[in-house]
Parts: C-alpha cells; sequence; structure tokens
C-alpha cells in the first residue's frame, strides 16, 4: 500500500513540475542569440569613454583598459570582418567632424557604415525649437586609435598596399602632436606601422624613421615606446641580415628596466639570436632562457613566439654540447613543429652524421623560413665530434679509414685531421699513429688518481670557510650598532654646558 500511494504521489506531482520547468525552457530556446555588432558597437563606445577619462585623469588603468578593448575589437574583426566592418566605419563617421582631413580617407578604406537604430524612450518630448547636442571635438588619442583600428582591418584583410599610406598618415599625425598623453598609443602604432611594412616587404624604408622616432623617444624618457621601437629596429635589422649593424644598436642603447615582459621577451630573443650568429653561444642561451621563462606560460598564448625560441634554445644547446629537454619536444601544441629539429638532436645525439644529412636535405625549406639556416650547418662538427668519441669508447684500436666509413665522410682524407684536432681540442683521449695509421684510444683513467677530486673538495672547504668568517664578522659588528651610541644635540649641548660651569667655577676658585 505504501508503495502504490508513494507512486501515485509522484505520479500526481510530475505534470505540476512539468509545467513549471517548461515555461522556462521555453523561454530560454526563444532567447536571441547575441548580435556581435551590438556587442562590437558597445566596445568601441567604451574604449571612447575609457580615452576621454584618461587623457582627463591622467591615469594609467584607463589607458591600458582602452588597449585592452583594442585588441578585443581586433579579434572581434578578424572573426567576423563582414559584420564588424560596417560597424566600424559608422563609429568612425560618427566621430570624425565632416570638415575633418581623414575621415574621407578612412571611410574609403571601409565597407559602407551600418544604420545603427537608436532607441527612443516614449515619454520623451524635445523641446520646440531645440537643435541637435553640439558635438564635442575629438580627442587626438581617440583619433590615433581609431587611425589604428582601420590600419588593423586593412593589414588582417589583406590589403597591405593600401595599408602603407595610412601608416605614412600616422606615423605623421604622431610627429606633429605634442603630448604627452599620447605615449601609451604611440607604441601600438609604430607597431602595426612597422608591421604593414614589414607584410609589404619594405621594412628597410621605414628603418629611417624607426631611428629618429626612437631618438625621441630616448629624449622624453618614455620607456615603453622606446622598449618596442629598439625590438622594431632589431627586428629589421635581422630580417635584411645585417647583424653587425643590431650589435652595434644593442652596445649604444639601453633597454629600459621599467618595459613589459612581452617587450623584455622579445629583445631577449632578438638579442640571443645576434649573440648565436656571433658564436657567444653561452650568452645566447642565457638570452633565449630568459625570454622563453618571460613569455606566457599558458599553452593558448603566444605559440609563434615561443615555437621560435624553442628552435633557436635547441640549436643553440646543441653547439653548447648540451642535450635539449624532451619536453620541448613532446609537448601537443609544439611536437609537430618540433619534429625536424628533434631529428637533429638525435642525429646530434648518437653521432650519425648520415641521419644529419638526410634531416637537413628532409627539412631544409623549414630551417630556411626559420632563419635557422646557418646555425644548423655550425652542427656538422658536432655531429662528427660526438661519432668520433663513441668509436674512441668502442675501440682500443681503429684504422682511420674505417673511422671514417662509420663516420659517413663525405671526404675520408680528411679522417686524419679531422681526429688530430679532436685529441688537442680534449674531445677524445687517443693518439694517431701516422705510419700505419691508425688511431689508438687510451683506456678511461680514474678519476681518483688525479687531483680533480682534491680541487673541488678544497673548493668547497673554501666557501664553507668563508661563510663561517662572513657569518662571526656578522655578529661581532653588527649592522647600524655604532648608530646608538651617539649622543643627540641636546646631550651635547648639556655636556657642554656643564664643562664651561666647571670651567668658571674652577676659575673662581683660583681668584680666590
Amino acid at each position: 500500500r505504501r508503495a502504490s500511494s508513494c507512486r501515485r504521489r509522484a505520479g500526481s506531482s510530475m505534470p505540476e513540475a512539468m509545467e513549471i520547468e517548461t515555461p522556462a525552457k521555453k523561454a530560454e530556446e526563444e532567447k536571441p542569440p547575441p548580435d556581435p555588432a551590438a556587442f562590437y558597437r558597445a566596445d568601441c563606445k567604451l574604449m571612447a569613454s575609457a580615452v576621454e577619462r584618461f587623457v582627463a585623469v591622467r591615469e594609467a588603468r584607463f589607458a591600458t583598459a582602452a588597449l585592452r578593448l583594442m585588441a578585443v575589437l581586433r579579434g572581434a574583426g578578424r572573426s567576423s570582418p563582414a559584420v564588424t566592418g560596417p560597424v566600424l566605419a559608422a563609429f568612425v563617421s560618427a566621430s570624425f567632424s565632416p570638415s575633418h582631413p581623414l575621415r574621407e580617407r578612412l571611410l574609403a578604406a571601409l565597407p559602407p557604415p551600418a544604420v545603427e537604430a537608436e532607441p527612443v524612450a516614449a515619454n520623451s518630448k524635445s523641446p520646440e525649437g531645440a537643435g541637435e547636442p553640439k558635438k564635442r571635438p575629438l580627442l587626438p588619442e581617440m583619433e590615433l586609435l581609431l587611425e589604428i583600428l582601420v590600419l588593423q582591418s586593412l593589414i588582417d584583410g589583406g590589403k597591405v598596399a593600401e595599408s602603407l599610406p595610412l601608416a605614412d598618415t600616422v606615423l605623421e599625425r604622431i610627429g606633429g602632436w605634442n603630448r604627452r598623453t599620447l605615449d601609451p598609443f604611440a607604441e601600438r602604432a609604430y607597431f602595426y606601422a612597422s608591421f604593414a611594412y614589414e607584410k609589404a616587404g619594405r621594412i628597410e624604408s621605414i628603418r629611417s624613421r624607426l631611428l629618429a622616432a626612437q631618438r625621441t623617444a630616448g629624449l622624453h624618457h618614455y620607456s615603453a615606446c622606446q622598449a618596442t621601437l629598439l625590438n622594431l629596429l632589431l627586428r629589421s635589422y635581422q630580417s635584411a641580415k645585417l647583424f653587425v649593424q643590431a650589435d652595434k644598436l644593442l652596445a649604444k642603447s639601453t633597454f629600459p628596466e621599467t618595459a613589459s615582459n612581452a617587450q623584455l621577451a622579445r629583445f631577449l630573443y632578438y638579442n640571443g639570436r645576434i649573440k648565436a650568429l656571433q658564436l657567444e653561444y653561452s650568452e645566447a642561451h642565457r638570452c633565449l632562457l630568459q625570454a622563453q621563462r618571460k613569455a606566457p606560460q599558458t599553452s593558448t598564448k603566444a605559440v609563434g613566439f615561443k615555437l621560435a625560441a624553442y628552435k633557436l634554445g635547441a640549436i643553440v644547446q646543441l653547439l653548447l654540447g648540451e642535450i635539449p629537454e624532451r619536453a620541448i619536444f613532446r609537448a601537443s601544441n609544439t611536437r609537430a613543429a618540433m619534429k625536424p629539429y628533434q631529428q637533429l638532436v638525435q642525429a646530434v645525439r648518437l653521432g650519425d652524421l648520415a641521419a644529419f644529412r638526410d634531416a637537413m636535405t628532409e627539412h631544409a625549406a623549414t630551417f630556411t623560413a626559420d632563419g635557422n639556416a646557418t646555425l644548423v650547418m655550425r652542427l656538422r662538427q658536432n655531429v662528427i665530434r660526438a661519432g668520433l668519441r663513441n668509436i674512441s669508447l668502442a675501440y682500443a684500436r681503429i684504422r682511420l679509414t674505417d673511422a671514417a666509413q662509420k663516420l659517413s665522410l663525405d671526404h675520408p682524407d680528411d679522417m686524419e685531421s679531422i681526429a688530430a684536432k679532436a685529441i688537442r681540442d680534449g674531445v677524445i683521449d687517443a693518439s694517431i699513429d701516422h705510419v700505419s695509421g691508425v688511431l689508438i684510444s687510451t683506456g678511461a683513467h680514474d678519476t681518483y688518481s688525479t687531483l680533480e677530486p682534491q680541487a673541488a673538495f678544497h673548493k668547497r672547504i673554501v666557501f664553507c670557510l668563508n661563510l663561517h668568517n662572513d657569518a662571526v664578522k656578522a655578529m661581532t659588528y653588527p649592522p647600524d650598532a655604532h648608530k646608538g651610541e651617539l649622543p643627540d644635540a641636546d646631550a651635547i649641548k648639556e655636556r657642554q654646558r656643564e664643562e664651561q660651569e666647571l670651567a668658571e667655577a674652577l676659575a673662581e676658585e683660583d681668584e680666590f
């Protein structure tokens, strides 16, 4: 009976529950999808409001908010340009006055403006004879941001040739204004202007203007714009393979300490590439490692930059005689792109010159596109050294012709000179019998029979003794201990007064 009653209650309550949930589900299903044009229009208005507040109160957080909204607007424009283009054109048309010289140029680069329906309240009544509200003049900061948005839409839309005149106009407008409130937005303008010229293959034609702007930014002590321009100049020099000029620029310039992590990571990457090409592999490895650490650690951000840093860092580590970590080759987002470099690492580790030659032939286009072909060619000597080291460990005596065959050398006659150089550099511990043409390997020495353990132990003892002496000095002479013993001014005056009274008393006693 209880079970049947429970079933009846459940059955009776089911229709009521369905009657309650059904309208909510229908409302959710009937809810219209979000309109991307409305969101884009709202973000444009928010950006304009943030720029006005930044100019009014001079707080950096409003400029940062405007730049973040500009990044959001660019992302929306790249995802749906057919929807956002007319909205941007309408916003530009409403922001610029009809007499503005750039209004028609910007509108010509965009699709026809979209008609924006302004909501009108039913109970609102405008007074008779009242005209339209007077439009406030467009701020130079907002004008620059709108020009950057139009420039971005042209670059992302593939209209590179049309973006170059607008890039020149943006650089001219920045040079004509003398407002410190433009500094947070000027670095973005320089970046996208240089990016437009790079896309067109004419980055060398903008180099002189970037040098003048970098000099001006240094005189004005604006660190963000100075860091961006320095990175753009280094990129320009490296794209033209002017590494000597890039090194001179690094020697005469100082990277600002207050620059953002993104600009610092780019600077370290460019510096590491220049040092690697100049055979300074230790300094290059240090710069590239710091660049990888300064890059965003999330797997979805700055993937291209991290890939470039990983590729160059792997080659530099191989040139230093080290093997890169396997984690950079196993990550899901870098596994396919790092596969050619993984084959190089395997060839260098095994000393297999044939595998190295096959990897070079198969992935030559990839290495050239990455700009690492010159550094990869230098790895040939490392492969030969690794293979020669393996041979010396495996054979006590081996003919030089057999060693050349195992190494797959192109010219076997060079084997004797290669082995002699490896012996001189300390790569292998062996000797060459030039008469019979045999490489004689010396047996492995016992490390504990040499003075190396004693030197290492002595180094550790000296470090511990110096640490103990520093600790004793810190306990004997605590910091600022002498400051508490100094009397203050009142105590000095009191003591001088007592000494003067005592002297007067002694003088009176002498008189009597």
